[in-house]
């Protein structure tokens, strides 16, 4: 028998049994699909934690702090080891360490522009190493090495303007929230040192004022950078030892805790450091290298073990649902040749009669199970596909906290596509549900070729 005769045969086989092989084609075609869509979640989930993980900073990057360590053993805190130049060169003989980088937080500094003050946390940076960390620019360029007394403020600071004089002081206009009070081209910026107050003329004044450019905006988006000032270094310890010398000052003038400033880097020169690694596979082994050394490092490790671990849960609770759809798809596709090899006893007698292959006879059922199995997998492949559409456009229509659901235990804010169905998982599942059906035909195929072809003439 050719190959053609038996795709024949079994078509028209199938073809006779039309109610039957419907039903049998809809239990492969709800466990493809179960399993699809599934799976399809997952890949949005996974995809949607990658944006997650890109605004909450460069993922190749470990900041070391001088905040104290928590020891699960003791379950206390000790003290890490101070940031200062020494910690920059053990940190950089570290392998697969790109570049080590040093910043300075700067506090006691009002940023103000006219009447509008702003709180934003000052970060002073050394800008040709900083530069290496390609920051991206909303507008303006970053830091360079010849800078003076500029700085680059970030993209989410626009909206944190306030008039102190306003009741409440609150931030620009609830009726049109993309409307900014100050604009970082235009207006002045200044950053004050030494807030005095005159009763008189109700008017604020400063010991210290620094008029200040900004060169440079970074993105909203990255929560890293979205409300931090960043300055060069030079400018940052310069602010740093007016800072001192103003709190020194009024402390000698009686005024009890200075101007309430604490240097919160008392023991450290450095308020952290940036460690840029090589390649994101060297992120682990760093990581735990600079602990090692006694250092307090964070990086989006944890925040990336943690969604992953979210995420591979939620797929193998689906998943295993969906496996369950498709294991009684293939009892279904069992029971149906086990049907057909009763019902067709007489025609397989005949068959072997005549002369048929005993393979040829369990070709013909192995090629029913087969088409069984491709079909509902092509069905349930585009059922799939209606599904995710419907998901992907409830999600984005939907208000963010009822559709966008959750994604690695975080809310999706109903933002790009929850469901992705990737080509390659489309082929597989085609060759899988196929596979199913092949698996499934076996026996009653084997079964078939058993049959005594006198035995089932006289039975018939």
């Amino acid at each position: 028998m050719s190959n053609l005769d038996l795709i024949k045969m079994s078509l028209g086989n199938l073809w006779r049994r039309k109610l039957r092989t419907l039903l049998t084609v809809l239990g492969v075609i709800i466990g493809t699909a179960s399993i699809i869509t599934t799976l399809s979640l997952g890949f949005g989930m996974k995809e949607q934690n990658k944006k997650l993980l890109a605004q909450m900073g460069p993922v190749d990057v470990i900041k070391v702090v001088s905040y104290p360590i928590y020891d699960p053993e003791t379950q206390k805190q000790k003290d890490a080891k101070p940031l200062d130049d020494k910690a920059l060169e053990e940190i950089a003989k570290i392998e697969n360490v790109q570049v080590t980088i040093p910043t300075l937080e700067v506090d006691g500094v009002d940023i103000a522009s006219k009447k509008y003050s702003n709180f934003a946390q000052i970060i002073g940076v050394d800008p040709e190493k900083y530069a290496l960390l390609n920051p991206e620019m909303q507008w303006g360029r970053f830091l360079e090495a010849s800078d003076g007394e500029v700085a680059v403020f970030g993209g989410g600071l626009k909206h944190s303007w306030y008039d102190q004089k306003s009741r409440g002081g609150r931030m620009n206009d609830m009726n049109d929230p993309d409307k900014t009070l100050v604009d970082l081209e235009k207006d002045p910026i200044t950053m004050n040192i030494g807030e005095g107050y005159d009763p008189e003329t109700e008017q604020r004044s400063y010991s210290k004022t620094h008029k200040i450019k900004v060169v440079g905006e970074l993105p909203e988006e990255d929560w890293e950078t979205a409300y931090n000032v960043y300055i060069p270094m030079d400018f940052a310890l310069k602010l740093k030892r007016e800072i001192k010398r103003e709190n020194d000052k009024q402390k000698a003038d009686g005024m009890v805790g200075g101007m309430g400033y604490r240097d919160r880097n008392s023991t450290s020169k450095y308020s952290s450091i940036i460690v840029k690694v090589d390649d994101i596979k060297n992120m682990r082994a760093v990581n735990d290298k600079v602990k090692a050394l006694g250092y307090n490092a964070q990086s989006n490790l944890q925040a990336t073990d943690a969604l992953n671990k979210n995420v591979e849960s939620t797929q193998k609770i689906l998943g295993g649902i969906g496996a369950v759809s498709l294991l009684v798809a293939a009892i279904g596709i069992a029971n149906t040749m086990v049907m057909s090899i009763y019902e067709r006893i007489k025609e397989i007698g005949i068959m072997k009669v005549i002369g048929a292959n005993v393979s040829d006879i369990k070709k013909m059922f192995l090629t029913e199970a087969a088409f069984i199995g491709l079909f509902g997998g092509a069905l349930g492949i585009g059922v799939s596909y209606i599904a995710s559409t419907i998901i992907n456009y409830l999600s984005k229509k939907g208000k963010p906290d009822e559709m966008g659901g959750m994604v690695g235990g975080l809310p999706m804010m109903g933002e790009g596509k929850i469901s992705i169905i990737p080509i390659w998982l489309i082929l597989v599942a085609l060759l899988f549900a196929t596979i199913v059906g092949i698996l499934s035909g076996y026996y009653p195929a084997r079964k078939a070729t058993k049959l005594s072809p006198l035995e089932a003439i006289r039975t018939q």
